[in-house]
């Protein structure tokens, strides 16, 4: 400054700090610079200096950042900025910690350890300033942008040291979370902000990363795996403070954090089974099923990385056991699985919460106290404690055996075989290690476990003799004499205990022989059905699951009697008058005294020779008698058909079994003649049941009843409790047509396999086969006439729907399994437990024999019998059905991963940057595609309708860059002229196909059919008449209805888009000088979206619509008009502030909306007034037509608010903005609708 020139103090200090802020600062004088600040710096230069100390920090000192926090802190607060204080402290550490990613190891390292400094100075320093953190929460509460780990730890930090903050700053935190997913599951599912060129980053995987790199900096060491993170000796051994000395006082809170998003989770089964899950599926999980993945991982890090923390840890996964609903509880029960797999070391000094955990046991949900069972089972198998805790004489197990409930003895039954199975399979291994640490059994647990059960102590008594064997025996008689379900889960794992040891082959067989005898009687029908079910009290009641038992039976026989080459791989009957089962016969001439093994196989050769000279009426079933639900004699007659059923179907696989075994061909007559036998008694007896189960109730007692009279229908079984694992074919109470297959997967697949080939059987060498799997052979076999039969293929086809509806993921015991099972061989044992079968082998052959039915189907034209012509149909359903049980990119591509591709399938361009799973789906595509064009050329709407939707679900799981073509598929089958889809159903199956995966495309999509639909609907504003279909995308009068609301609900999805954007750019996700080119790009591009949209909507408001469809596109209107008040808004400048002028894409956007779609909306409330005046003028149905108008009224009256809304901003916008006019058209607007519309 030139001498002789005066200014004010504040002035002289205020260019004082400008000409400092424009000097470069180097970075051991940043903490000096600061210092000599504070006393001279005006208010209103505060945000300039940390503007600047923000650009400078990156050259400072890591141990110069608590000076320079500590200085930041004390000039924000003198100067009146306080709600800037903590928010330029976390600016500046991320500045450094961002220049320090290309540093080395130890310069990191000591960086971390200053910003713990600084974390436990803030956090003696805030509970005297709480108005420095309310300050900045409420700061941060305005904003959107990215989180960093200091920050986070900071929020978590206040939280436990201003108790009046820890639930706004939960709040905040959760709120942080959900909208984070909530982007990246934008991003990943819109493709248009997929394709923005400068389109925000994934926000979510960014927290999560964040909230990960906060707990890895809780240890306290540097050494994150060695044993000083174990027990925290790292400090005492020299080798320095670590960077967890502030760090940590963020454990507490991340844990609660945690604990917070698993209860706010609220997840389903198969949700949490993805969220477990480590591949594709979690990228592209839904919001919620992230974060409760984000909570999990959470409290897994915390366990691992923070050995003060673990005790805590555990009471609060103890603490969520008992009292909530199993989707709160499932997830905590997998972390517990997940900590005992990885640190089962660490898990065991904290013993005594296991067993508190434990105590609970009888107040825990049937499925959470299963989970906890199979979580803590690996430590039963190291600690002889824990081992007794669980299933000792006063264990949790034992007193749950003898707990009144049925479901509570259901879980202890399915428990105790599990830990038992595990233990007999330790013979295999020895024992050992079941997690990443190691740690050894102790010394009587290990010698024990190499031993065979029969030498084995037992699990509730170690002395006295009592082996394993004996406790299993005593636990299968006991489970003998309790009710159904109970036996079933232990039939159910009989085949895993003879798997784990086949040692004990004749113990279940002197075990299983009188029980099974129980039920067979020498004359009249072979099967004591009234045994079985039977009637207490006018309730129908299972008493004992035959047809488990028989497969149970049936089971241990294979496993009992060697194979060798030249015997059959099945229990064949007796043949030709032998009273000798021919796989018994070498053993019966060797000595007349037969063993238990000979004996039970006898019966079972037996019941089933009688089975095949049966009928249904030797069981007292026929056409004629009470089949009708809702009597106690029709629901009794159900239940005991669907045991026969069972029956017959065990039978039936071990024909199976026997025509595909080595001599196959030798019996293939005979065997052929059994299943066609078997197959017509199953076929008569499942049709009597379906057909009379809605028959007029018959009169029984001289009792009579009108058709007219209400009736309740009583209970068909009280024998199924909602039990965990109760997932056989009686855990609930079905029809014969709805109930689960007793046949296995294996057989399923053969006989799937015999449909593709034309048979069971192979022709041999001297046969021709002239025509295909059911061609036109001369001579054709019996199992070539089985295989084309509708009979066999419709059986077929039903239980491989029943098998996979059975096997549907949003079970609670699918995701006790996948989360605390731990690795594949016990995930297998505990699926075999709870009856889950591998229905992902069906893929192959199924497919096959889609193709195969479908194929026929369309060659030889609808047939005239009904059950031939449903064959299609079900097909396609079983195919539907398989796909979307695969629930992920990854799951659907492991199953067409056997399946032979097209010929013409192969890599294209635009699966270039596809995943490996996301190709083999798209290479496998055509075979779907040319299965579409056969049905469409047939003119099969119902099958064309269920492939459609099949292909659909399989195109949403690509990437968006595949949608496109899939969606051309069905644009070219609604505009071929020669097809003429007349089904409603196909129709709106191939529009919606086309509007969801119209990808980039969406726009023209939508307007296409919006056109479609003006053109087949009629227009409002005097259009031309509606013409014929071929020519409007195969939609009819019939269908327009529906095709307008599926057209307005994916607007919809596409407007919610556009709005999520305009809510990040209002909100400020975007802020520094680098971010104004992306700001103004993607402001162009919302608005050029929202100008399509417009035109969209316009076209289609100027459809002739009623009912349902005139009521969403009046909601649509209303967020339309909200979303462009947004926007505008959003443009307009703060009080003070120059206004900028908007882009062009804004002013064309407003254009577009005042000319094609503000007049439509004025003649389209004008047509909804006199609607509603006419129908409050007609005398039927008064009321209805008066709540409507109302209804109606409300929306007209919201809609025509939005479009003053937004006028009234546009015309605020239109004066600041002086060179150009926005509203040049609104008075052309309202001088045309003033006179029709009121106001």
């Amino acid at each position: 400054m030139e001498d002789g020139v005066t200014m004010p103090v504040g002035a002289y200090q205020t260019l004082v700090v400008r000409k400092i802020c424009r000097c470069s600062w180097l970075g051991n004088q940043i903490p000096y610079i600061l210092a000599a600040l504070l006393d001279i710096s005006p208010s209103g230069q505060v945000p300039n200096i940390v503007k600047k100390l923000t650009d400078a920090c990156v050259k400072a000192e890591a141990v110069d950042l608590p000076k320079i926090a500590e200085h930041i802190l004390e000039l924000c607060s003198s100067k009146g900025h306080k709600a800037l204080a903590l928010q330029a402290v976390v600016d500046v550490v991320d500045a450094l910690d961002a220049a320090a990613a290309a540093k080395s190891k130890e310069e990191r390292l000591q960086l971390n350890q200053q910003q713990g400094k600084i974390l436990q100075w803030l956090r003696h320093k805030l509970p005297t300033n709480a108005d420095l953190a309310q300050g900045w929460l409420k700061q941060m509460k305005g904003r959107q942008g990215s989180a960093s780990a200091f920050m986070l730890a900071l929020l978590l930090g206040m939280s436990e040291a201003l108790s009046r903050l820890h639930q706004p700053i939960t709040d905040y935190l959760q709120v942080l979370v959900a909208s984070g997913f909530q982007a990246d599951h934008h991003l990943q599912r819109s493709a248009w902000l997929g394709k923005l060129p400068n389109a925000p980053g994934p926000r979510g995987a960014a927290l999560q990363q964040a909230l990960l790199t906060c707990i890895t900096n809780t240890a306290s060491s540097g050494d994150m795996t060695g044993q000083g993170r174990e027990t925290g000796q790292g400090q005492e051994a020299g080798q320095g403070p670590g960077p967890g000395q502030g760090w940590q006082l963020a454990s507490r809170p991340v844990i609660a954090f945690a604990v917070a998003l698993l209860e706010k989770g609220n997840v389903r089964a198969a949700e949490l089974a993805d969220a477990l899950s480590d591949g594709e599926a979690v990228a592209v999980a839904a919001p919620h099923v992230a974060a409760v993945q984000l909570g999990i991982k959470i409290l897994v890090a915390s366990f691992e990385v923070d050995a003060s923390m673990r005790a805590t840890l555990l009471r609060e996964l103890q603490g969520r056991l008992v009292g909530v609903k199993e989707e709160v509880a499932l997830p905590f029960v997998a972390v517990l699985g997940l900590l005992v797999q990885r640190h089962p070391r660490a898990v065991l000094e904290h013993a005594n919460l296991l067993k508190a955990a434990l105590d609970r046991f009888a107040f825990m949900t049937p499925t959470t106290a299963l989970g906890v069972i199979i979580a803590l089972q690996p430590l039963a198998l190291l600690k002889k404690h824990i081992q007794a805790y669980m299933v000792g004489p006063s264990g949790v197990l034992r007193k749950a055996l003898f707990s009144r409930g049925v479901a509570s003895r259901l879980v202890a039954v399915r428990g105790l075989l599990y830990i038992i199975v595990q233990q007999l399979r330790t013979m295999d291994d020895g024992g050992g290690d079941e997690g990443d640490e190691t740690l050894e059994a102790d010394p009587e647990l290990s010698l024990s476990q190499s031993l065979p059960a029969s030498q084995q102590p037992s699990l509730s008594a170690g002395g006295g003799g009592v082996t394993l064997l004996h406790e299993l025996m005593g636990l299968m008689r006991r489970s003998l004499t309790q009710q159904a379900p109970i036996r079933e889960a232990l039939y159910q794992g009989v085949h895993a205990i003879l798997g784990a040891d086949p040692s004990l082959q004749d113990s279940m067989l002197e075990l299983l022989l009188p029980h099974f005898a129980l039920f067979l009687q020498p004359q009249g029908p072979p099967l004591k059905l009234a045994a079985c079910a039977s009637l207490q009290d006018g309730t129908v009641t299972v008493h004992e699951p035959i047809d488990v038992l028989l497969t149970c039976v049936r089971q241990v026989l294979l496993l009992a009697q060697p194979r060798n080459e030249h015997m059959a791989d099945s229990i064949d009957g007796m043949v030709g008058g032998e009273t000798t089962p021919s796989i018994l016969r070498p053993a019966a001439e060797a000595s007349q005294e037969r063993n238990p093994n000979q004996v039970l196989q006898g019966n079972f050769s037996e019941l089933k020779q009688r089975l095949l000279d049966s009928k249904p009426e030797d069981f007292g079933l026929d056409k004629d008698c009470e089949w009708n639900v809702a009597s106690s004699q029709g629901g009794l007659h159900q239940a005991q058909a669907g045991l026969l059923l069972g029956c017959l179907e065990v039978v039936i696989e071990d024909a199976v079994d026997d025509a595909t075994g080595p001599d196959g061909q030798s019996s293939a007559e005979t065997t052929g003649q059994q299943l066609t036998s078997l197959l017509a008694f199953h076929d008569s007896l499942t049709t009597w049941a379906v057909e009379g189960r809605h028959a007029k109730h018959k009169k029984t007692d001289g009792s009579t009843q009108g058709p007219s009279q209400k009736r309740n229908r009583p209970p068909i079984s009280k024998a199924a409790p909602a039990a965990a694992g109760a997932s056989g074919p009686h855990a609930q109470t079905a029809y014969v047509d709805k109930r689960s297959p007793a046949m296995s997967v294996g057989c399923l697949c053969r006989l799937l396999n015999a449909i593709t080939d034309g048979g069971l059987v192979a022709m041999p060498d001297n046969q021709t086969q002239e025509a295909g799997p059911c061609g036109t052979a001369s001579e054709p076999s019996v199992h070539a006439q089985l295989a084309c039969s509708p009979m066999t293929q419709s059986f077929v086809l039903q239980s491989c729907l029943r098998m996979l509806h059975r096997c549907q993921p949003d079970a609670a015991h699918h995701a006790v399994v996948i989360g605390t099972a731990g690795d594949n061989p016990n995930r297998a044992v505990a699926q075999e437990l709870l009856a889950n079968p591998d229905w992902g082998l069906l893929a192959m052959p199924l497919i096959g024999a889609v193709q195969n039915i479908v194929q026929l189907s369309v060659l030889k034209g609808r047939s005239k019998g009904k059950q031939a012509d449903k064959l299609p149909f079900m097909a396609l359903q079983c195919l539907d059905t398989l796909l979307r049980l695969g629930r992920t990119c990854e799951g659907v591509a492991e199953l067409l991963r056997e399946v032979p591709a097209p010929g013409e399938a192969g890599p294209s361009e635009a699966s270039t940057g596809a995943s490996e799973a996301a190709q083999v789906i798209w290479e496998h595509g055509p075979l779907l595609h040319q299965m579409l064009q056969a049905l469409l050329q047939a003119g099969r709407g119902r099958e064309t309708e269920v492939l459609t939707q099949t292909i659909a679900f399989v195109g949403g799981l690509l990437p968006p860059a595949l949608h496109e073509g899939i969606s051309q598929w069905a644009l070219t089958a609604c505009e071929d002229p020669v097809t003429q889809v007349t089904h409603p159903g196909a129709s709106k199956a191939l529009i919606s196909m086309h509007l969801s995966l119209a990808g980039c495309e969406d726009i023209p999509a939508c307007m296409r059919v919006s056109k479609a639909l003006e053109g087949v609907l009629g227009s409002s504003m005097g259009g031309p008449t509606p013409k014929s279909q071929e020519h409007h995308l195969q939609v009819t009068s019939k269908t327009g209805s529906a095709v307008a609301t599926m057209l307005f609900t994916h607007m919809e999805t596409l407007l919610h888009d556009v709005e999520w954007l305009v809510a990040g750019l209002t909100k400020g996700s975007l802020s520094g000088e680098a971010a104004e080119a992306q700001r103004a790009s993607l402001e162009t591009s919302a608005c050029r979206r929202l100008k399509g949209l417009a035109g969209v909507l316009g076209s289609g408001v100027a459809c002739t619509l009623k009912g349902p469809p005139c009521d969403h596109i009046a909601r649509l209107l209303v967020t339309t008009y909200r979303l462009l008040k947004a926007v505008t808004i959003h443009y307009k400048a703060p009080q003070r502030a120059q206004q900028v002028l908007p882009c062009a894409a804004f002013q064309d956007m407003v254009s577009a909306v005042h000319q094609q779609l503000t007049p439509d909306v004025y003649h389209f409330i004008f047509d909804a007034s006199n609607v509603e005046d006419g129908d409050q003028n007609k005398v039927p149905n008064a009321e209805q037509k008066v709540r409507r108008a109302k209804k109606e009224g409300k929306q007209m009256g919201l809609l025509v608010k939005a479009i003053e809304e937004w006028e009234i901003n546009l015309i605020k916008l239109t004066r600041s903005c002086e060179s150009c006019s926005y509203m040049y058209s609104v008075n052309a607007v309202l001088l045309c609708a003033c006179g029709c519309v009121k106001l």
